[in-house]
């Protein structure tokens, strides 16, 4: 005699929708999992990180007005000399030697206005840092209170290649700022 096994369709689909959710579930922790390994596989830790780029004098950070145009948080440098100090560290574990450092600063807007400063720093041990400075830097347009344009800068801040000194990658920062002497400096706490 064959016996008859009926299965009741409310335990059936019970069962059927936590297998699908299982599945469902594997597979998305399977894709999350291979995402995420391959961002870090890409991400490239730089050998040299630049940790700060910093102006004296102290720029100044508020919205500019010339005109009918208002730059909103306009970083502002309140002369027409300055320095640029940049703090970089070492993420190797090996030290560096002879490291080209270049800045690059244009005006924006006039391809033909252009500073290049080369430097280098002669050692920088694994895990250390180092401020490189660069003095007395000449302002290549002044906004004067009435131009939006004639005081834009773009500086770059380039840490080149050098093998034979242990450097293998090209880092670089870069950022925008205004030039107006015509704006108060913010004087310096006590």
């Amino acid at each position: 005699m064959a016996r008859v096994i009926a299965i009741n369709r409310k335990y059936f689909s019970i069962g059927l929708s936590i297998l699908v959710i299982f599945v469902l579930s594997f597979a998305a922790v399977t894709v999350w999992q291979t995402i995420q390994a391959s961002a870090a596989k890409n991400s490239v830790v730089p050998e040299l990180k630049m940790l700060s780029l910093t102006v004296e004098p102290s720029s100044v950070v508020k919205d500019m007005t010339y005109g009918t145009v208002t730059l909103k948080g306009s970083q502002v440098i309140p002369a027409k000399s300055f320095d640029l100090i940049a703090t970089v560290q070492n993420t190797t574990a090996q030290k560096m030697t002879n490291i080209p450092i270049e800045l690059d600063i244009s005006l924006i807007g006039d391809d033909k206005q252009k500073i290049i400063k080369p430097g280098t720093l002669d050692v920088l041990e694994p895990g250390a840092t180092a401020r490189v400075s660069f003095r007395q830097i000449k302002a290549l347009g002044d906004a004067l209170g009435k131009s939006a344009t004639a005081g834009q800068h773009m500086i770059v801040l380039r840490i080149k290649t050098n093998p034979a000194g242990g450097v293998t990658q090209t880092t670089e920062a870069s950022f925008r700022f205004n030039v107006d002497s015509t704006v108060k400096p913010v004087p310096k706490k006590q």
